[in-house]
Formats: C-alpha cells, structure tokens, sequence
C-alpha cells in the first residue's frame, strides 16, 4: 500500500512539474513578510506649536492636540518626555506612548518613527512639511530619524 501511495504521489509531481515546465500552471512561493512601512503624512502643513519650535520632528501624545515632544537628532526615544503643561499626556514618557507626528524639516526631508529602537522593525514615514497619525507605531515607537533633504 505505501509503495503505491509513493508512486501515485511520484506521478502526480511529475504530472505538476511537467505542467510548470509547459507554462501550464504557475508554481505558488511562499514569500518571507515584509516589514510594515507606512507614509503617514496625510495632511500637508506642519502643526503649530513645532512650527513655532526649533524642532524638526515633534510626536504627539495622541492628536495634534495633546501633549508634544520634539528634536532634531536621530536616537532611541527612551528618556524623553512629552513637555511639561502641553496638554493631555503631559510628562508622560514619549517612548510607546506617541500617537502623531509632525515633520518641519524642509518638503525634501523624511522622518522616520520605528518600532524597535535599531531603527527596525514596522516603521511610519513622512515627508517635510506633513503631519499625520501613526499607523504601524501607534503607542508603539521606540526610535526616531530625519533624512535631512537639500
């Protein structure tokens, strides 16, 4: 019975290779899942209050009206916090806790919001001179980066 069963299955994989051979039916690959990378920047312009900033790249507590963290360099999230007296979230930590991103670097810039703080992992983007709300780093960003353009 096994030999049999071996040689049905040896038959119909040559029968498949035979149609892939021919043209006649298309072979399905897994591929490997790509990581998450996703421009946020939905809303052209940049939000107030890091438009009035030295900041580059400010993330909110939740919505553009909450509290507000910013910077200009590329780095792990952990230590900083949402400034004092900017509303909800105020003085809470902004790592695993931002909810929307403002980008005021000029409109050839990016800025990066990461997951892990390697700069790996699901990523949100956006270009200069846009905001928006995080998608894949939600309450989830340990990391940010600014592509600084001409």
């Amino acid at each position: 019975m096994t030999l049999n069963g071996t040689r049905g299955f040896a038959r119909a994989l040559i029968v498949a290779l035979s149609l892939v051979t021919m043209g006649f039916l298309t072979p399905v690959v897994a591929a490997a899942p790509a990581q998450a990378l996703t421009d946020v920047g939905a809303i052209l312009g940049v939000e107030t209050r890091c438009d009035n900033s030295p900041y580059s790249l400010c993330l909110y507590y939740k919505g553009f009206d909450t509290a507000w963290w910013g910077t200009n360099t590329t780095g792990g999230l952990g230590g900083a916090r949402f400034f004092a007296n900017t509303g909800e979230g105020s003085g809470q930590a902004v790592i695993f806790n931002a909810g929307s991103v403002s980008c005021d670097a000029s409109s050839t810039s990016i800025c990066y919001i990461s997951y892990n703080s390697g700069h790996s992992g699901p990523t949100d983007w956006l270009y200069g001179q846009r905001m928006g709300r995080l998608v894949e780093t939600y309450k989830a960003n340990a990391a940010v980066r600014i592509s600084f353009g001409a």
